[in-house]
C-alpha cells in the first residue's frame, strides 16, 4: 500500500486544530450494547467510511457543545483516503447516514458560519457526553499518526471493543473474553477473528491461550487480549498488504 501522504498531511492538520493532548473519549454506548446495538458496530455494518468518518468528526469536536465547522465533502474524502473519483459522493452518503440516526445535525455556529453539532450515540438528540460516567478512551495516536487511515474499519470496531474490555485492567496479559461478553459489542465471528489476525500483524495486539474453567469437566481454551498502546505511537507500516 502507497503511503497516503496528502491524507496524512490532511489529517496532521486536523489533528493539530483539535488541540487534544490525550484519548478520544466514546460513551459506553457507542461500543458496547445498550437499549439497542452498539453505535460502533452499526456503523462499521453499513461501511467503514461511516465509522471512520464519525470517529473522526468526534476527535475534532474537543469541547462543549462539541461543534465543528462544516468542512466541504471533498475536502472529508481527502482527509480520509477516499479515491478522489467516489470519495465525495461516498461521505455525502456517509453524512446523510449520520444525519438519519440522529448521531449529527446541522447547526450555526459564530456568524451564522454553518457548522456540525455531535449528538449522543444513544440516538435520543441529547448532546454528546464523552466524559459521562463510562466511557472508553481511545488512543489519540489513532490520528495522530495515521492508524484511522492503516486500519480496517473492522479492526478498528474490534479495537474499541478490546479497550472497553480491557479498561481499568492491570492483567499483564489483558482479559478474557467470553461468548456473552463478545455479543455485547455486536461484531460477528468471522468479524472478530479477521480483525484480531490484524491487529496482531501490525503488532498493536497480543492474545495468550489459556485454560478456563473450575474442574475437568468444564475446562475449556479462552484468549486473553491485551492491547500494545505503545505501538500507537509508532507510524504504520506502509509496505504491508
Amino acid at each position: 500500500m502507497d503511503v497516503p501522504s496528502e491524507a496524512i498531511e490532511s489529517l496532521g492538520r486536523a489533528t493539530a486544530r483539535s488541540k487534544r493532548k490525550s484519548s478520544v473519549n466514546f460513551p459506553i454506548n457507542y461500543v458496547k450494547r445498550g437499549d439497542r446495538a452498539p453505535t460502533a458496530a452499526r456503523l462499521f455494518r453499513s461501511d467503514e467510511l461511516r465509522l471512520k468518518l464519525h470517529m473522526t468528526l468526534a476527535m475534532q469536536a474537543t469541547k462543549a457543545p462539541h461543534t465543528l465547522p462544516k468542512r466541504p465533502t471533498q475536502s472529508l474524502a481527502r482527509l480520509l483516503n477516499v479515491p478522489a473519483d467516489t470519495g465525495p459522493r461516498r461521505v455525502r452518503d456517509a453524512m446523510k447516514f449520520l444525519q438519519k440516526e440522529n448521531l449529527i445535525t446541522t447547526t450555526d455556529l459564530a456568524e451564522g458560519k454553518a457548522g456540525l453539532l455531535l449528538l449522543h450515540p444513544d440516538g435520543s438528540g441529547n448532546p454528546w457526553d464523552g466524559n459521562g460516567n463510562r466511557w472508553v478512551g481511545v488512543p489519540f495516536t489513532l490520528w495522530t499518526n495515521a492508524w484511522i487511515l492503516r486500519l480496517s474499519g473492522r479492526a478498528i470496531a474490534v479495537l474499541l471493543a478490546l479497550l472497553e474490555l480491557n479498561g481499568g485492567s492491570e492483567h499483564p496479559d489483558g482479559e478474557l473474553m467470553d461468548g456473552h461478553r463478545k455479543k455485547q459489542y455486536g461484531l460477528s465471528d468471522d468479524t472478530w477473528t479477521r480483525a484480531t489476525q490484524e491487529l496482531e500483524r501490525f503488532n498493536l495486539l497480543r492474545t495468550t491461550q489459556v485454560r478456563w474453567g473450575d474442574d475437568d469437566y468444564d475446562i475449556r481454551q479462552r484468549k486473553r487480549y491485551f492491547v500494545i498502546r505503545e505501538n500507537f505511537d509508532h507510524s504504520p507500516d506502509w509496505s504491508q498488504p
